[in-house]
């Protein structure tokens, strides 16, 4: 059967054959994106879980916590949190899935999707850690008179500083490993379709 169907291929006039490679790109292009829509999908559904039980903590310790420095850096977190899963709501959003259109545009359309999403996971200190530091450090900041828990403090502070660099280099890695090869890939693909944008 396939020796049949390259057969078929290769006595098509060439208008068919070009048609016929720019749908096997785009297959091998979709396929690949698939899988990145899927990664997004789980992270989305793991961020939102978290979400909603550092909500319910947070918001706890808003109305039972003796120290008002810790209830009022719980209440920035809770806020920090309802911003972060509102900027990943948005962002999921901007999926690109009309396949019935052109190449040319559904191109355009994804490299976009891709750009912003990849533009998400290098900028993840920014929007992601960073709102969440205030709150943590109102937090810390309530138990300081207490000189016991020092070292704890100190602890936790490391901990943090750490856990930012870390957040910081596996997005970056991802953004590199996952991102990165397919915006070329749709690049290359631009270029093709444009080159060949005069053939019916």
């Amino acid at each position: 059967m396939e020796d049949e169907l390259i057969k078929i291929w290769q006595a098509s006039p060439q208008v068919e054959q070009v048609k016929f490679e720019k749908s096997r790109l785009m297959l091998e292009l979709d396929s690949s994106l698939k899988r990145i829509r899927k990664s997004w999908k789980y992270m989305l559904i793991r961020e939102t879980i978290a979400a909603v039980i550092g909500i319910a903590i947070f918001t706890h310790f808003v109305f039972t916590h003796p120290f008002t420095l810790a209830r009022i850096g719980s209440g920035l977190t809770i806020l920090a949190i309802v911003y972060i899963i509102v900027r990943l709501l948005t962002t999921d959003r901007q999926n690109a899935n009309n396949y019935s259109e052109p190449y040319l545009n559904y191109l355009y359309k994804v490299r976009k999707v891709l750009e912003v999403q990849k533009k998400v996971l290098d900028n993840v200190v920014y929007w992601y850690v960073l709102p969440l530091y205030p709150g943590v450090i109102l937090i810390l900041l309530a138990f300081v008179h207490l000189k016991e828990k020092i070292n704890l403090i100190l602890l936790a502070i490391s901990s943090i500083i750490v856990m930012t660099i870390g957040v910081h280099l596996l997005n970056k890695w991802a953004s590199k490993k996952y991102y990165k090869p397919r915006l070329q890939k749709i690049d290359e693909l631009i270029l093709i379709m444009t080159e060949n944008d005069s053939t019916p």
